[in-house]
């Protein structure tokens, strides 16, 4: 091989490393965030399978109603399978209580109880929220709000149906009333 081929080689090897870098980048930035809203898909389903068993939705305590909120859905069967099914890298802590997302940053949980209109908006209905790839929920600055990802708004995809197939359980398991104006009589 001559200098210029050997040149040529080089260049062109180097190219396609930086080629296939950048798109094994996006390929792994597009896998957190799916991982992310399967996380928080699977969250919004233990908490209507919480609220469906007991009647109410879990309660966080203070700065740690992450944790609190978490341990509520450990405790009870059907929502634990959900977290348990998590991988290790999203849970930390004691008991894997702390709920981490993708991208290493703490989960937020607003509960039943907060004032935020998140929840207000919701009449009442928790949220769980992953600061996003930038690790910033934008308490200081809004434009930390722009990638952040909700148990409640998982984003154009939506995960409703999932949601709609737990309500759909939830009608099936009650029994009907004889003399309903659906049920003939013989």
């Amino acid at each position: 091989m001559t200098l210029v081929e050997t040149l040529l080689t080089i260049g062109v090897t180097g190219v396609t490393l930086f080629l296939v870098s950048g798109w094994m980048s996006g390929v792994r930035s597009d896998a957190r965030r799916d991982l992310a809203v399967r996380m928080l898909r699977d969250l919004d389903v233990a908490l209507v399978r919480y609220r469906r068993d007991t009647g109410q939705y879990p309660v966080g305590y203070g700065n740690d109603s992450r944790i609190s909120a978490v341990v509520h859905l450990l405790d009870h069967p059907k929502s634990r399978s959900l977290i348990d099914a998590f991988p290790a890298l999203l849970k930390k802590g004691p008991n894997d209580a702390t709920l981490v997302d993708p991208w290493g940053t703490p989960l937020r949980f607003l509960g039943p109880d907060s004032n935020d209109p998140k929840v207000i908006t919701n009449d009442g209905r928790p949220v769980f929220i992953s600061a996003g790839p930038d690790r910033d929920f934008g308490d200081h600055t809004p434009a930390g709000l722009g990638d952040n990802l909700r148990s409640d708004d998982p984003g154009p995809d939506g995960f409703i149906d999932d949601v709609a197939k737990l309500l759909a359980e939830k009608n099936e398991e009650q029994p009907t009333t004889r003399g309903s104006p659906l049920e003939k009589d013989d």
